[in-house]
């Protein structure tokens, strides 16, 4: 296994973190709060190839892999991008798997919003999707059809994470669904994507718990007391260290999991899980360290370490119960199920 970055991924890194340093700022992140949604992001990176990354450029897209969608996805992460990246670009990818040409184009292009959903819908409706108050259309399991269902935007939940979440009915009134496959064709093709959307969203927390560490490191280096830095306290050092260690090691299972993709290996999806599992753990350890070493100041809605928090939270709680998912990986080593 070799996960040295190539030239051309080390260019696709830097680009893209130009890019959300420059139009994810945090004073652009909190005037998109409310709505949980920057069209002027959205733009820019669709303008770039970043949706249909990893959709084959027959279908519209750049025909890359899932270890560059990791790194843009890391890198939308640190920035607390208002986009909905990873679940356009895993619905994009999908709709090119399944033979929907027309709309795999538009998804990829980000002419429209089009998102995938991590979780099974319930009765008929897809619970708490992210993006769902502003995306176009929704890709949900339900039953056992892969439906692709266009509609009025959901009205948004309040105070999860700032991501647009919203429910979504696949059927109904004002609704226009689309069977995309059926049956045991209509799992595999799901299966697939919630892999793939757990790997590129460990990335992206993986980006939030990188970038919440150096906000309290920052803090700890510059905050005084007792006439020094709070940062040379051990009751903070080691804290650091340890949330250090969690926030690299969530980079490498992600960028792993990429990779086993990537390269063909049956073992990806349970990396998948893994690095999902892990890294959404690690971003809430270290939004909560960084409140911790803000002391106070950390609770208060001028200073940032709040809006990671929130974001990794809600992030964590995406795919469902984060518990469930250890116990399902538990299970998978030692050969009793699949994550």
């Amino acid at each position: 296994m070799d996960l040295e970055l190539t030239a051309d991924q080390r260019d696709v890194a830097e680009a893209f973190a130009r890019v959300f340093a420059r139009d994810s700022s945090a004073e652009r992140v909190r005037a998109a709060e409310a709505s949980g949604f920057d069209p002027a992001l959205w733009k820019a990176l669709a303008g770039m190839g970043a949706v249909g990354l990893t959709v084959p450029a027959g279908a519209g897209g750049s025909g890359g892999g899932f270890v560059e969608l990791a790194l843009v996805a890391e890198a939308a992460g640190r920035r607390l991008a208002c986009v909905p990246l990873v679940e356009a670009a895993v619905a994009a990818r999908l709709l090119a798997d399944a033979g929907v040409a027309d709309v795999a184009a538009e998804a990829a292009g980000g002419e429209r919003v089009v998102v995938f959903a991590a979780r099974p819908a319930v009765a008929g409706v897809a619970r708490l999707v992210p993006a769902g108050a502003v995306a176009d259309a929704v890709l949900a399991l339900d039953g056992d059809d892969l439906v692709l269902a266009a509609g009025a935007p959901g009205q948004p939940v309040r105070d999860l994470g700032f991501q647009a979440a919203a429910d979504r009915p696949l059927r109904g009134d004002g609704v226009e669904s689309r069977v995309v496959a059926s049956g045991a064709e209509a799992g595999e093709l799901w299966t697939r994507s919630r892999d793939r959307w757990r790997l590129a969203t460990a990335a992206a927390c993986a980006g939030m718990a990188a970038e919440a560490l150096d906000v309290a490191v920052r803090y700890a280096a510059q905050r005084e007391q007792f006439g020094v830095p709070i940062g040379s306290f051990q009751a903070l050092q080691q804290p650091l260290a340890d949330a250090a260690m969690a926030a690299d090691g969530a980079v490498l299972v992600a960028r792993e999991a990429a990779w086993r993709h990537d390269n063909g290996l049956d073992s990806w999806p349970a990396a998948a899980a893994v690095a999902f599992a892990h890294a959404a753990e690690s971003a809430v350890r270290c939004a909560e360290l960084c409140l911790h070493v803000h002391g106070g100041y950390g609770y208060t809605l001028e200073y940032d370490a709040q809006l990671y928090l929130r974001r990794a939270k809600a992030t964590r709680l995406g795919a469902g119960d984060p518990d469930l998912l250890w116990e399902q990986i538990g299970a998978t080593a030692i050969g009793k199920g699949a994550p």
